[in-house]
């Protein structure tokens, strides 16, 4: 009787230390990316820091990233953008997410002097190169690949300023 009970007592100790399928089957909670992004007279490259936090069948996400984009409509025109954004991640412990976030970025607008090439005027009684700066909403939607428990993120979507982008990274 006592080696039953025994028996019993570890096996119910044995059995309720076992690994919660739940915990074992997560996405990582950091990443970092780069992205590459253009249109038709746009193009960009960024690096992203992101983090999640896992709720009932989502992920909240908070990002940090910086971005360099040119813009050749009617000049060239060059842009630097630092973000905080703040977004969801669908799809708890799939390899296949839909995410979209939105945020605030400073944005720092150059223009550089007129001319082209050569013909870059070098006087001192040249305009100067025009720089701006301000606040500016950012945001994104994008298709995610990360399955669970593994190293590696894809990322493809639109957004500013990101533009229509593709982005790979490493997830820990």
């Amino acid at each position: 009787m006592r080696v039953l009970f025994l028996f019993v007592l570890l096996s119910s100790l044995t059995f309720a230390q076992a690994n919660d399928a739940d915990m074992s089957n997560r996405l990582h909670k950091n990443s970092i990316s780069f992205n590459v992004g253009t249109v038709i007279f746009a193009n960009g490259i960024g690096a992203k820091y992101q983090r999640l936090f896992p709720y009932e069948n989502f992920h909240v996400t908070t990002t940090i990233g910086a971005d360099i984009s040119r813009l050749e409509l009617f000049g060239i025109d060059d842009f630097f953008v630092p973000s905080l954004q703040f977004g969801l991640i669908t799809g708890k412990s799939k390899r296949h997410h839909f995410e979209f976030n939105g945020g605030l970025g400073w944005l720092y607008m150059q223009t550089p002097k007129s001319g082209f090439g050569p013909f870059t005027s070098t006087s001192f009684m040249s305009s100067p190169s025009t720089e701006k700066s301000f606040f500016i909403p950012v945001g994104n939607l994008a298709y995610r690949f990360q399955a669970p428990n593994k190293g590696f993120v894809f990322r493809t979507g639109l957004g500013f300023p990101e533009l229509l982008y593709v982005g790979i990274g490493v997830v820990f």
